[in-house]
């Protein structure tokens, strides 16, 4: 979500040059604190576990995903299985985001909560990662809705709602709180809080139908 968003504010300013990095939640916020991030898109319920006043543009609910190798590919692209529980993909060998990363936080308070304890398989600190591995190896993945916005040509893969707990984390740009802002950033909060990127990102967040 933050490759397109950055994509679409170039697109409408293009004096403006975004930098788009991946970061863990900590080094987001430690970013901010210190002056050296403008924005930070991440979970907004961490906020203010840097240390930082922060603001924040609220942009969608992320909710979670078991992917897996589809038993038969599909034919246009990522095919959608249903469900699964959390107790259920528990017993798969998953690839899991490493434990500095806010989202391994969530997923393993899902794990807790179905009353199961994981061990993975694989770890890793890329989001990109979790679904690669699914493609090239023998494992499967818990992953944010928001991936597989960037993988549904993959016929290759089949994505199930993970339930019981079904979870909705509210994710949105954190920014420093200041009476001005730079002139970028004005252009930034304009787009984050525009009623059509906002539809837009809400399509690649997983709100899926099968």
């Amino acid at each position: 979500v933050a490759a397109r968003f950055a994509a679409q504010l170039q697109a409408l300013h293009p004096g403006i040059t975004p930098t788009v990095r991946s970061m863990s939640s900590p080094e987001i916020e430690a970013g901010l604190d210190d002056l050296i991030l403008d924005m930070g898109l991440g979970y907004t319920d961490r906020m203010g576990a840097g240390g930082a006043k922060l603001d924040q543009v609220p942009q969608y609910d992320e909710r979670y995903w078991l992917v897996r190798r589809a038993p038969q590919p599909a034919g246009a692209g990522l095919s959608l299985g249903g469900t699964i529980s959390w107790a259920d993909a528990a017993k798969e060998p998953l690839c899991l985001l490493t434990p500095e990363m806010h989202n391994r936080t969530i997923v393993d308070g899902a794990f807790a909560a179905a009353g199961v304890a994981v061990t993975p398989a694989m770890e890793t600190n890329s989001i990109l990662t979790l679904a690669l591995a699914v493609l090239e190896g023998q494992v499967c993945s818990v992953v944010p809705g928001a991936v597989l916005g960037a993988v549904m040509a993959w016929r290759e893969l089949q994505a199930l709602a993970l339930v019981e707990p079904e979870l909705q984390t509210p994710v949105g740009f954190m920014l420093v709180r200041a009476a001005r802002h730079s002139h970028t950033v004005e252009a930034a909060l304009a787009l984050a809080r525009d009623g059509a990127w906002l539809r837009h990102a809400a399509r690649h967040s997983g709100v899926l139908r099968g």
